[in-house]
């Protein structure tokens, strides 16, 4: 496989050993790009730009910082992070969580993540625009291959979030509660989603903190 950007297709699985997909990946022409490895093929994304994603994203990394510090919930909370098994697995999640005891387990200086050094996220979203199929696909394989407790996929046409629970065997099953974050019921998100379409997002994050006080 080549090298070069313009003949790497985006947004499908591509067969690369691992040092092309590192020259790829770590390619400072190719830092707006997502990159995920899995199982011997590559997949590249542009970050997206779209309005909706972007809201959506927003809204949910506040909602997420909002419930841990309302709760006192040691936790920190990462956006766009990459982590690296080197010559395994890469991957980009839109959204991170590390949990308890592994909240303060990333020094500062990292860049990418090495999870032969460090844990693994406790909880990872993607927010899904235009890559639902491959998130609820591959990328769900290989969160569940690498043991992560908790995987969400944010859906932004249908304002749906699909939650999974994944057991230290590598199976999963569907959550309705998160399990890493207790007591966080995906359907008060996805209500948050909703408002979010008609209403500006001061009124909606007004919205979400007033549910989540009277708790």
């Amino acid at each position: 496989m080549t090298t070069s950007l313009t003949q790497t297709p985006l947004n499908t699985w591509q067969k690369a050993d691992w040092s092309e997909f590192v020259q790829i990946a770590d390619d400072p022409k190719n830092s707006k790009l997502k990159g995920y490895y899995y199982q011997g093929h590559l997949r590249l994304e542009p970050m997206s730009t779209g309005s909706d994603h972007s809201q959506d994203h927003a809204l949910i990394l506040f909602m997420l910082t909002f419930w841990v510090g309302q709760r006192q919930i040691l936790a920190t909370v990462k956006d766009a992070c990459s982590y690296r098994q080197p010559g395994r697995n890469e991957l980009q999640p839109d959204i991170s969580v590390y949990v308890g005891d592994q909240a303060n387990s990333i020094p500062w200086g990292t860049r990418v993540v090495d999870l032969d050094s460090y844990p693994l996220p406790d909880l990872v979203i993607e927010i899904s625009d235009t890559s639902l199929a491959d998130d609820l696909g591959a990328k769900r394989l290989q969160y569940e291959d690498l043991g992560i407790a908790e995987y969400w996929i944010v859906a932004v046409e249908t304002q749906h979030i699909f939650g999974f629970s994944i057991s230290p065997d590598g199976t999963s099953r569907r959550i309705r509660t998160s399990q890493v974050l207790p007591g966080l019921a995906l359907n008060l998100l996805e209500q948050a989603l909703q408002r979010s379409r008609t209403a500006n997002q001061a009124a909606v994050t007004a919205w979400f903190m007033g549910q989540i006080q009277a708790q």
